[in-house]
């Protein structure tokens, strides 16, 4: 039965995508108004339902991918999953849209913020919960990038230079090794997820950097390459690499029926 005053959905299919909408979107909630057949008192039990859904998630993400700071826990007083208990992830529960990118990235900088206290543990600090916070996008971010006409980079995919070599100082943190200065070296570092939710971090030279910046959706693969001053042979090469872990979303291949 249709509530008065709203739109009869066209089938099961089109209820059910309507109510996970309902459910991801807190925005949709506020509405006073909805599509869904459901009462006030319903709205109110789903409001609280996809609250706890939505704590859950980014909770568990959270967990994932801040693996090496909450191994400073004593030293901070804090690790990123104590987030889901304060004030202000509530405040974000009322605004957010589970699984999307711009979410992913609010909740970054309210966890960056909470993490950044005085008692610091060195002066690295500050590379390794970029590292995470990089991690955690991937992992907090379910839409998917669509293939188009052009090369473009995946929604999530971001390349970050670091100061400290994050590739060699992560593997200390869990045997409790000192981390000295010779390891204050620049790395870039390029993170990115499948379509089927894999999450990459991996270190890349100057021709994949410059390959991944060069690509905006506006250039084909030859102009990529001219963009990155490399042959078209390497940056098909780099491209394919890239394609397979998702940083960059080639165009669609068009069958061949003949």
């Amino acid at each position: 039965m249709t509530m008065p005053g709203r739109t009869k959905l066209a089938s099961d299919r089109d209820l059910q995508d309507a109510v996970i909408t309902y459910l991801s979107d807190a925005s949709l909630r506020r509405q006073q108004t909805s599509e869904l057949p459901i009462s006030a008192e319903q709205a109110a039990r789903a409001h609280q339902f996809a609250r706890f859904l939505a704590r859950r998630y980014y909770r568990d993400r959270l967990v994932r991918s801040f693996r090496y700071s909450p191994l400073f826990r004593d030293v901070i007083g804090r690790s990123a999953e104590h987030v889901v208990d304060t004030a202000a992830f509530d405040g974000f529960l009322d605004e957010c849209v589970l699984g999307s990118l711009p979410s992913a990235k609010r909740l970054a900088e309210i966890t960056r913020e909470f993490l950044t206290t005085s008692n610091q543990p060195g002066t690295w600090w500050g590379d390794l919960l970029d590292y995470e916070l990089a991690f955690f996008l991937q992992a907090a971010t379910a839409e998917n990038t669509p293939s188009a006409a052009l090369p473009q980079k995946g929604c999530s995919a971001l390349l970050r230079r670091f100061h400290w070599n994050l590739p060699d100082l992560l593997p200390k943190i869990p045997t409790r090794e000192p981390i000295a200065d010779d390891l204050q070296s620049a790395v870039d570092l390029l993170f990115s997820r499948t379509r089927e939710g894999r999450i990459y971090a991996v270190q890349v030279e100057a021709a994949t950097k410059v390959v991944f910046e060069e690509t905006n959706g506006l250039r084909s693969a030859d102009q990529i390459a001219t963009a990155a001053h490399i042959s078209t042979e390497s940056c098909a090469s780099i491209l394919t690499s890239l394609a397979q872990i998702g940083a960059v979303i080639m165009p669609a291949q068009t069958p061949n029926w003949s």
